[in-house]
């Protein structure tokens, strides 16, 4: 190559031709041009060869090799330094991005849009979430809005943007929704990313309302939206927001691979297995798994909605398309149904098929070991954890707890609570005090009751459980003081909760106790302890069909059909008894 025979506009044309696809050889070329410019003093000549050089080297992930060619620069301009500090914020070198920026700002270079709004994106890895009491100046966020006021530039809807990503990830979320209000123009992204912000910070009442208030919505505003609900836990309006967006009446857009995953996680926090056979059949009839992207998630789906066959029928139909995410799932659904042996069996055949198990892979193997009393096997992989090159976590400790308290051995429990290589949370301490109660071991039960309430004093959980073991061991003043102690806090523990599909749709039951009076001297008073709908309206209105005057009638329908099951020798769970109600008041 001799730069006779290659013109400027060649070369730049030769520069961006080089791909990363194109592998080793693309390297190779950029070096050999490197080489040329510098050897025939192109590098001084002009800024538009090397500085389309430097950005080659980043997108080929070479980014100290772009350095090297910004540093053999005399007198680099806004535009070299622009792609020299987006190379730095592309490779995840946020602070070296912002060093260029600074850098900039030193020489009297005044930035323009493109440089403030790559400089607010190399925020996002520098500085982000700063410590509590760090000065407002150390965020570099602000300092870069700082720069925007004090030199009069005008931002862009792109540097908008970033300004309300970088103050929703400082916490600053009232300072994000004034910078959304104050642009005159807003784009899609721009609305997503506010939206989004109220989504991170669980907000999603106000994310749900500025959702409707969009003046376009596309995919990522719905998949937002619907991750939203599933984060804070309301999967079920997760459900209906979907059912909303594939109406053909709602809008043009189209789910994809991401919406399909969160709608299926909604499907497993929800426990409905009815929609979530509906959504697989709904992406096997428009062909969105081909690729076996949404395998992990079906398996989880049907795991943890009770169906641990489908979920089995998923993993074993495409032997070739197995990755480590869809042997982890199938586990840990193995694990959570106490089917301990076919667990250790898949973990077993992962290793054999050159899968190499992660921490979440472990943690399914020692529950299925918890559950399946395989104590000694157990230790064996928590002992064996840097045989893979894992570091235990506070999860994995957990399940060792849990492990040996089911068994009885608290002494060996408790020794590893306190030799654990981090803080025990609550999960640790709950899994203790349940296996002292269990094995009605007081002493170690009021270590870990009062773990507990030192770690959530307002949570009644653990004075609860520890007034159960003072029952069990017929502690009686033990048990009487917990009691005037939870009186004198007006503590109450929170009512049970239980949950049923029907038609597709999932109502929540908790326990309450009912006082009825009966007439035609059956007996004056009869007192009933059953499940109550939490959505007072569901039984009555939307499956009964019935004008019920209410709400004491409505128990009482469900009251007298479970005594009359009872007198006939016929035993209900609630279900049943709600199916039998519908099918005879419809």
């Amino acid at each position: 190559m001799h730069p006779l025979t290659l013109s400027s506009t060649a070369l730049l044309r030769l520069i961006k031709s080089l791909s990363p696809a194109a592998g080793p050889r693309a390297h190779l070329a950029a070096a050999a041009i490197h080489g040329l410019l510098f050897k025939e003093g192109l590098l001084h000549a002009g800024a538009h060869l090397p500085t389309a050089l430097l950005s080659a080297y980043a997108a080929l992930g070479r980014p100290r090799h772009a350095r090297d060619l910004f540093d053999e620069m005399p007198d680099p301009g806004l535009v070299t330094r622009t792609a020299m500090a987006r190379a730095h914020a592309a490779s995840g070198q946020g602070a070296q991005a912002l060093a260029v920026f600074g850098d900039m700002l030193t020489d009297g270079v005044l930035p323009d849009n493109v440089a403030l709004a790559v400089a607010l994106a190399a925020c996002h890895g520098a500085g982000s979430f700063p410590a509590a009491g760090m000065a407002a100046a150390r965020r570099p966020g602000m300092m870069v809005h700082a720069v925007i006021v004090t030199s009069g530039i005008v931002p862009d809807v792109f540097v908008s943007t970033e300004l309300i990503r970088v103050y929703g990830e400082y916490g600053e979320l009232s300072v994000s929704r004034r910078l959304f209000d104050a642009m005159p123009v807003r784009s899609t992204v721009s609305w997503n990313a506010m939206v989004h912000q109220y989504i991170r910070h669980s907000n999603i009442d106000n994310a749900y309302e500025l959702f409707l208030a969009m003046p376009r919505r596309d995919v990522v505003s719905w998949n937002t939206v619907i991750a939203g609900y599933c984060l804070v836990g309301r999967c079920m309006e997760a459900l209906e927001l979907f059912r909303q967006m594939i109406s053909p009446s709602s809008c043009p857009v189209h789910p994809n691979g991401p919406t399909m995953s969160t709608v299926l996680a909604a499907c497993a926090g929800a426990g409905c297995l009815e929609t979530g056979i509906w959504v697989h059949a709904y992406i096997d009839r428009n062909r969105m798994n081909d690729n076996g992207s949404l395998d992990r998630s079906l398996i989880d789906m049907y795991a943890k909605c009770g169906s641990i066959e489908k979920a089995l029928q998923v993993f074993e139909k495409a032997p070739g398309k197995r990755d480590l995410y869809s042997w982890t799932t199938v586990i840990c659904g193995l694990a959570m149904h106490g089917k301990a042996a076919d667990a250790l069996r898949m973990f077993g055949m992962m290793q054999d098929n050159g899968i190499r198990p992660d921490d979440v892979t472990l943690v399914g193997v020692l529950n299925a070991c918890a559950h399946g009393g395989l104590v000694d096997e157990g230790l064996r992989h928590f002992y064996s954890l840097e045989k893979y090159a894992i570091t235990p976590k506070i999860e994995h400790y957990g399940c060792v707890i849990d492990l040996l308290g089911r068994v009885g051995r608290l002494e060996e429990a408790y020794s590893i609570i306190r030799t654990m290589r981090m803080k025990p949370n609550a999960v640790i301490w709950g899994a203790f005090l349940n296996a002292c109660k269990v094995h009605s071991n007081v002493e170690l039960g009021e270590i870990a009751a009062a773990e507990l309430t030192r770690l959530d004093p307002d949570d009644p959980w653990a004075k609860v459980m520890l007034s159960s073991l003072y029952a069990k061991a017929q502690d009686w003043s033990s048990l009487a003081r917990e009691r005037r102690e939870m009186n004198s806090l007006q503590m109450k523990k929170t009512p049970g909760c239980s949950s049923i599909e029907l038609d597709g749709e999932v109502h929540e039951f908790v326990a309450v106790v009912l006082t009825i009076e009966a007439s035609g001297g059956i007996a004056p008073i009869v007192t009933v302890q059953l499940w109550m709908s939490v959505d007072k309206r569901c039984i009555r209105e939307k499956h009964f069909k019935v004008n019920l005057s209410s709400k004491l009638e409505m128990l009482e329908l469900v009251f007298w059909q479970v005594l009359y099951a009872f007198q006939h020798g016929m035993f209900y769970s609630t279900g049943q008894v709600l199916q039998k109600l519908k099918a005879e008041h419809v």
